[in-house]
């Protein structure tokens, strides 16, 4: 259990760093909001100066915070405890798997029963949709996918949070997964059980990861401005379907355990909640662009 308690720590601390940094920064331009602004009618121009007295005339009073500022600040709070939440279970959960793949025990044991059964009713028609949805959903064009919708977002919303918050994602979740393959070693199943090529170490998977990464970022984004449950629900359920396909072509085509792609779709979304709890920490989201 040390290296899991090692590798829950590290992740932990990572995650816990990069939305302390994205708290940090909200809270410094908040506490020299003033002095930017002295700063910015002294060096700005004429438009400038102009816009910052709209803005000052809509705040009106500084003294009594509107309602609506004081429901955001929940939402903020309740968000980035979610997050936390979220990054040190899947840290923990993650440092476990680990720890069962190693030593070859717990759920890992689960790998080879996975491996055979799979290879034993494997059916023509349905490798070659597994094979599909596995080309189709490669971290290359999962990282396509991200940019192209980030940036349809971002034109709609009129601002670059969603676009960089979908290239985080997808950079993020695919650079560390290659990072922790190559710290593992871990060797991919043996050929016998394999109807398609792959190359490199198994653990954790890459097309999991990042599908869970990016498939839940995108869930999140779209449903940020959504009214209707309803639809937030159904964009969540999309997403999660699509990035457990993508995960079970991984183990049908036999290039990967099942422990593999566990460990991607927890490697996804302990990323995922990094990002989200980063981006929520500066107070950015949830805002309707003037």
């Amino acid at each position: 259990m040390e290296l899991a308690a090692i590798i829950a720590v590290l992740l932990i601390t990572v995650g816990g760093l990069v939305v302390l940094a994205g708290i940090g920064l909200h809270a410094w331009v908040t506490g020299h909001e003033n002095r930017l602004k002295v700063a910015a009618r002294r060096a700005g121009t004429w438009a400038g100066r102009l816009r910052l007295r709209r803005q000052a005339r809509r705040a009106g009073s500084a003294d009594t915070p509107p309602a609506s500022a004081l429901t955001a600040g929940s939402a903020l709070a309740l968000t980035l405890v979610l997050g936390l939440a979220a990054i040190a279970l899947a840290a923990v959960g993650l440092g476990t798997l680990v720890d069962n793949v190693t030593d070859g025990d717990g759920i890992a044991v689960l790998d080879h029963p996975v491996a055979r059964f799979v290879t034993a009713h494997r059916a023509p028609a349905l490798t070659s949709a597994m094979t599909a949805v596995s080309a189709a959903a490669s971290p290359a064009a999962m990282t396509v996918c991200a940019l192209i919708l980030g940036v349809l977002l971002s034109v709609a919303w009129r601002s670059w949070t969603p676009v960089v918050a979908l290239a985080a994602t997808a950079a993020g979740a695919i650079g560390f997964t290659i990072v922790f393959k190559a710290a593992l070693g871990r060797p991919r199943p043996p050929l016998i059980h394999a109807v398609a090529a792959a190359d490199g170490y198994g653990f954790p998977s890459a097309h999991a990861a990042a599908a869970a990464a990016v498939c839940g970022a995108a869930a999140w984004l779209c449903s940020i401005r959504m009214r209707s449950w309803r639809a937030r629900v159904a964009i969540w359920a999309v997403a999660s379907m699509l990035a457990a396909l993508v995960g079970i072509s991984r183990v049908y085509l036999g290039v990967h355990w099942a422990t593999d792609v566990i460990g991607g779709w927890i490697f996804g979304i302990l990323w995922l909640a990094v990002v989200v709890s980063a981006w929520a920490g500066t107070a950015r989201f949830g805002r309707p662009q003037q």
